[in-house]
This record gives C-alpha cells, sequence and structure tokens, in this order.
C-alpha cells in the first residue's frame, strides 16, 4: 500500500520549515510514502513561495503545490488534494504541525487488516507541549455537540480534523469533505457520513503527531464571530443532513434548548447564533439536497 499526504495551507510561514523537514524524515523512513501535495488558500505571507522552493529542490519525495488563488475554505481545498492524489491512502493534515518519523507505519497497518475501515487518526499531541495530548478523537451527544473521546477508546465516530488518513476510495464515494461547511465541524460530519455509509473510523495511540491549534488563524473580532457562526451552523446542518427523522427531531429541539442557554449566558453569543439559523433557512434547498443524496448512500441507521 501506498500513502500521499496533503497539506491545505493558508498563511503558515512560520510552521512550514518544521513541517516539511518533519515528513520528509518520515518519508523517507517509509518506503510507501510517495508524494506531498501542498493546497494553497491564497497565502500572502510567503507561505506559498518556500513550499514552491521546497518542491524544486526535493524529489524524494515529490512534492507537488496546488494555489488556488483564494480562500476557497478547507474542506473545497482538501477535496481537491485527495482527488489528485495518486495513492489508496491519504493523509489529510494542518499546517501548523509536525509528525514523528514513525508515525505513518501503524496507521497502514491498520488498513492493511481491515477492509472496512475508512478513516484512522493518530494520537494528537500539544505542539507547544509535545508530552500532554491534545486530542484523541471526537463523539457526538445528541444535541449534536462534538465531545472528546476522554476514555482514550481505538473506536471514534470521527477524527480530530488537525491530522488523520482516509481510504481515499471511502472518502470519496461519500462526497468527501462537504465544502459547505467551509471549516469546522467537517470532519464530525464526514466520520458520521463515514459510518452511516458502512465504514469504520478508529484512532492509533502508536502514531504520533504535534498540532499547534489555531496557529494559523486570524484572531481578528469578525473571524471570532465567523467561527461561532460556522460551529453552531454547520452542527444543524450534520443533524439535519445525516439523522433520520425521529432523531432529528429529538437532536434539533436538544441543540435549541443549549443555544437559548448559550445566548442568555453571553450576549456575544446571541448575533452569531442567530445567524447561524438565518443562514440553515436560507440555505435549506441545498441541505434538503444533501439529506437526498446522503440517504441513498447510507447503509446503517444511528
Amino acid at each position: 500500500m501506498e500513502i500521499s499526504i496533503v497539506v491545505v495551507n493558508r498563511n503558515s510561514k512560520s510552521f512550514v520549515d518544521k513541517l516539511i523537514g518533519s515528513l520528509k524524515n518520515s518519508c523517507s523512513d517509509f518506503y510507501a510514502c510517495k508524494e506531498i501535495i501542498i493546497v494553497d488558500n491564497g497565502s500572502t505571507d510567503g507561505s506559498l513561495e518556500i513550499y514552491r522552493s521546497y518542491a524544486k529542490n526535493i524529489n524524494e519525495p515529490e512534492i507537488k503545490v496546488v494555489p488556488l488563488g483564494r480562500n476557497t475554505g478547507f474542506c473545497y481545498a482538501t477535496n481537491i488534494g485527495v482527488r489528485l492524489a495518486r495513492s489508496e491512502l491519504v493523509a489529510i493534515l494542518n499546517p501548523d504541525l509536525y509528525v514523528d518519523a514513525d508515525w505513518l507505519r501503524p496507521i497502514m497497518e491498520d488498513f492493511e487488516k481491515m477492509p472496512r475501515l475508512g478513516v484512522v487518526q493518530p494520537l494528537i499531541y500539544w505542539y507547544q507541549k509535545p508530552e500532554e495530548i491534545q486530542a484523541t478523537g471526537l463523539y457526538m451527544d445528541l444535541a449534536g455537540n462534538y465531545r472528546a473521546n476522554v476514555f482514550g477508546s481505538k473506536t471514534l465516530l470521527a477524527p480530530f480534523g488537525a491530522a488523520y488518513v482516509v481510504r481515499r476510495s471511502a472518502f470519496l464515494e461519500i462526497g468527501g469533505l462537504d465544502p459547505f461547511y467551509f471549516m469546522y465541524h467537517d470532519e464530525v460530519d464526514m466520520g458520521l457520513r463515514m459510518w452511516l455509509a458502512g465504514g469504520l473510523v478508529m484512532l492509533e495511540p502508536k502514531s504520533r503527531v504535534y498540532h499547534y491549534m489555531g496557529g494559523v488563524t486570524p484572531q481578528a473580532p469578525y473571524i471570532k464571530f465567523l467561527k461561532v457562526m460556522l460551529a453552531r451552523r454547520n452542527q444543524i446542518f450534520t443533524l439535519v443532513k445525516a439523522l433520520s427523522i425521529a432523531w432529528l427531531f429529538v437532536s434539533l429541539f436538544l441543540l435549541s434548548l443549549v443555544n437559548i442557554i448559550r445566548m442568555i449566558k453571553s450576549k456575544e453569543m446571541v448575533r452569531p447564533i442567530i445567524s447561524a439559523y438565518y443562514d440553515i433557512i436560507r440555505n435549506i434547498r441545498h441541505i434538503a439536497l444533501q439529506r437526498q443524496m446522503f440517504s441513498k448512500k447510507r447503509k446503517l441507521n444511528e
């Protein structure tokens, strides 16, 4: 089995050298790693030029740079990278991380042993504190809130979005990441769709990567609003798209109560949460179409 690595870049200049150095190390020690694909979302900080320089000077593994010219969102850019990949296994990485030299080997062994396996997440540690665990995977409660895998179970609903490996054929079969999400909650939606289509999602604790968390996310006030709005909107979208009618009513009722409590506790939450519901109503036709398309692919119930 071979593996391709896809990195979606957006203004990550300060992280490029450590990321590429660690990926080159891991690929040189592991023959099955054939290519690194950098999909650039309109970077303006010089990181695109640095990646291009690496692509010219490194032959093994091959580095391909795909400039999109604008910020298309993490989901759209990821799908571009996965479609361009030549391997059946594809690692999807954020740009603000680095990896252990042997991080790919246990993951690839998992895929070889389990034909139904669709997604594997490595154990993710903090970039700044490499001895502390940051993420072990995600679950979702009845209200659609995603929760950390605090018990360290190897079976997950979804990977934490900073780093995971997919079986390309299964990923594309369920439609990849949904570009409507732009960013946030996309991995939960993908993991849920993978499960309901008959695939498996798991954690591989023998594989380690180190993630900065928010290292390339701007901190402007509008970005804070956008983060809350997209997270709440995408949460609702995931429920409407994937759940059966009975579970959907229960989840939406509970989620609405949670959102009301959020708005009562913090005035800053009022505008982004109301905007999230408005955007759902505005895009109801698109959501209904997505629900119909997914219902044809699902093989399991909740």
